[in-house]
């Protein structure tokens, strides 16, 4: 009891006085792979959303299935994707079909909430609420404001646009697997431009491979109303993680082998001709 004590108060000081640290001490409690101790993991991704509009568009005949074989290493800290289940080449249409599953990847590895507030002024607006203001006149947001409940859990996020508005309300628990840390159980997005809206909740699922708790299966409903005489739009979709190889060096081999692909490349993509004329 006296060490919870002490924590709040600790936190509340942080909070009244510096909103920078309050962020980082609120970003520490929060699980993840990399405080576990991974420095390699490989994981695929399917999403059935996904893997149904290519069996239905048959641009490649039947498609079997579609994974997002993903790959990420600590130090250096890198990213790859791989598509696996199209043929070779159609770059344009694996680039597109990674940007469609990219925003998942943030479930997978989050982004602490410092660094995706960087280039903004954080502000002390009320107890436990965050202004956050951009100071580069560049960000698509001007302006969020970040409010936490009783127990410092971020509890809603309110991006103040020129047009519209973007309302996120992570739900975060304290489940056994995480070792006192928080996880992101469920999350609602609701995004308001003129008269469309677009609303998007995702619930979480948690697994465990070698004794690491991961992420296993994201559900994710969609609502969208293009403007206020159209219909509603429901989709839904089931991301699943899985085939996790962690500490194995196989994301390490993956941007070895890349790495080297490029070096036998280059010479013959940057020859320069020989310039004997003017």
């Amino acid at each position: 009891m006296k060490v919870a004590l002490i924590f709040l108060f600790l936190t509340s000081t942080s909070f009244a006085q510096n909103p920078e640290s309050y962020l980082k001490i609120f970003d520490a409690r929060i699980y993840s792979l990399k405080a576990k101790g991974v420095k390699d993991f490989v994981v695929d991704i399917e999403s059935s959303q996904l893997s149904k509009q290519m069996k239905e568009e048959k641009l490649f005949g039947k498609t079997e299935e579609l994974i997002f074989r993903t790959y990420w290493t600590a130090e250096p800290e890198r990213l790859g994707i791989e598509v696996i289940g199209l043929p070779e080449g159609f770059r344009e249409l694996k680039d597109g079909l990674k940007a469609q599953i990219s925003p998942l990847l943030d479930n997978l590895l989050p982004l602490p909430t410092d660094k995706r507030l960087l280039g903004y002024k954080l502000t002390l607006v009320k107890p436990r609420e965050i202004l956050a203001t951009d100071t580069t006149g560049l960000a698509p947001v001007p302006s969020f404001v970040l409010k936490f409940d009783e127990q410092d859990k971020l509890f809603e996020v309110t991006g103040l646009r020129p047009v519209g508005t973007l309302v996120s309300m992570p739900i975060y628990q304290r489940p056994a697997f995480a070792d006192g840390k928080l996880t992101l159980a469920e999350q609602t997005t609701v995004t308001t431009d003129g008269g469309s809206t677009l609303k998007v909740k995702k619930e979480l699922t948690y697994g465990k491979v070698d004794g690491i708790a991961v992420l296993e299966e994201v559900e994710v409903a969609t609502e969208q109303l293009r403007d206020p005489k159209s219909s509603m739009v429901k989709t839904t979709d089931t991301v699943t993680f899985k085939n996790y190889k962690i500490n194995t060096g196989a994301a390490l081999q993956y941007f070895l082998g890349e790495a080297k692909a490029q070096q036998l490349e280059t010479p013959a993509a940057q020859q320069k001709p020989n310039q004997t004329g003017p």
